[in-house]
């Protein structure tokens, strides 16, 4: 399939053709949103989100089209068109692109797992290869009187639950005008990640500068996404909703594209499909940039409640640059990771022990994990009571980082905590830091 990027007249027209309308027949029927939400409602006996409904919306339409009468580029088009599922209130962003056409300096950071890392079949893409590389150099391509520039805070095999606790360090630190977010397919259902994927868009939306914020669900071969709970996110403050699962996904449940065009593995997009993931970007640029003189203005800092909770926002990361702590068999260390090279270690068997004080209402600790023997268990205690233990050989692990929430409270207070390893286990433990909020 060809994967060059029609305008919007071609749509247009692939739209009239599917019809069967000429350019000059002015009689073809008009379909309003209002039209197709009230057939889809029809359609369905359940109640839908407003996001769901925006996606029925696009495959009622879809289904209309006679697909046999288009050519690859208009196919390709239309999916470009579907992946949109909303722009969401444009002020922050059309703010934003007005400041660049004034010659502003831009900086967009990106936060997500492996597929923003750059991640592919085994291999790290090059880094013009990415989408969000190809993105951020379309966009300058547009204001070529300002310099934009970007953060890649792509983290392989992360969820939002670690994404949340490293934002404070590893994105807002570097004050970004613009962040995408991505944590669709390295999420879970439960409470925990619905809280901390909430609580990463709460604390982005709060922050003193008017930051932009666009949320990008992916899909794997497996069909897993969480689209479904985070477009409820998206959709409670009016956020730009960019979707895999209603783009290349019903390209491929409808037979006109293999998971091979898009993908090498069974999760990260190939070179290829990260062009795609380009031009889904790219089409959501161009609504706003078409448009950004009507929509700059005041943004309204006023949060709705949270669909989930908020519970985890404002997380701040602790390592050995900030963290004071009474060590007794444990060390300063790297732990080998790029990200984080400022942690703990111990391997021993002479037993060892972490103590410190923090000011918190939730504390997370973010461990070293790995399929093996030798990857040790510690103990906590919060408080001089035992709260629990952290396991960090499992049986999914790689030297990741994991997540592990210690203290998870209403309200604010000092505690004191302490790791310790029981004298006699023979193990290497790693720890890359905490994250806590007040």
């Amino acid at each position: 399939m060809s994967r060059k990027l029609l305008k919007f007249t071609a749509l247009a027209a692939a739209l009239a053709m599917a019809a069967g309308c000429t350019s000059g027949d002015t009689s073809m029927t008009t379909t309003t949103a209002a039209d197709t939400t009230t057939a889809a409602a029809e359609a369905e006996t359940t109640t839908t989100t407003a996001a769901e409904t925006t996606a029925a919306e696009t495959t009622t339409v879809a289904e209309e089209i006679d697909y046999s009468a288009l050519s690859e580029e208009e196919i390709y088009t239309l999916m470009v068109e579907r992946s949109l599922m909303t722009t969401g209130d444009m002020t922050r962003m059309a703010n934003v692109f007005d400041r660049a056409a004034k010659g502003e300096d831009i900086k967009i950071a990106y936060i997500g797992g492996s597929i923003t890392e750059g991640y592919s079949d085994n291999i790290t893409l090059a880094t013009e290869e990415k989408w969000v590389d190809m993105s951020t150099k379309w966009l300058n391509d547009q204001f070529p009187e300002s310099d934009i520039t970007y953060v890649n805070a792509g983290l392989s095999g992360t969820p939002s639950i670690l994404g949340n606790v490293r934002l404070e360090r590893d994105v807002l630190s570097y004050d970004p005008d613009v962040v995408f977010v991505e944590f669709a397919v390295n999420d879970g259902g439960e409470q925990d990640y619905k809280t901390a994927y909430e609580s990463l868009v709460r604390t982005l939306l709060t922050q003193d500068k008017d930051v932009a914020v666009v949320l990008l669900f992916t899909i794997i071969e497996s069909g897993h996404t969480c689209q479904p709970h985070m477009s409820q996110i998206g959709s409670n403050y009016g956020l730009p909703m960019i979707s895999l699962p209603d783009s290349v996904w019903v390209e491929m449940q409808e037979g006109r594209m293999a998971w091979s065009d898009y993908s090498a593995d069974q999760s990260h997009p190939n070179v290829e499909g990260s062009k795609m993931i380009r031009d889904f970007v790219i089409h959501y640029f161009e609504q706003v940039i078409a448009a950004y003189g009507e929509n700059t203005g005041a943004v309204d800092k006023n949060l709705p409640d949270p669909v989930f909770s908020g519970d985890y926002a404002d997380m701040k990361f602790l390592d050995n640059t900030n963290l004071t702590a009474e060590l007794t068999g444990f060390a300063p260390s790297d732990n080998s990771h790029h990200w984080f090279k400022d942690g703990w270690q111990f391997r021993d068997d002479t037993g060892a022990s972490m103590k410190f004080t923090v000011n918190c209402k939730k504390l997370a600790m973010v461990f070293k994990a790995n399929n093996s023997k030798m990857f040790g268990t510690a103990e906590i205690y919060v408080d001089g009571e035992a709260a629990g233990t952290v396991v960090s050989n499992k049986a999914d692990g790689w030297n990741n980082p994991v997540t592990q929430y210690l203290i998870d409270n209403e309200e604010c207070a000092e505690h004191t905590v302490e790791i310790v390893i029981p004298e006699g286990q023979k193990c290497y433990f790693g720890i890359f830091g905490f994250g806590y909020n007040e």
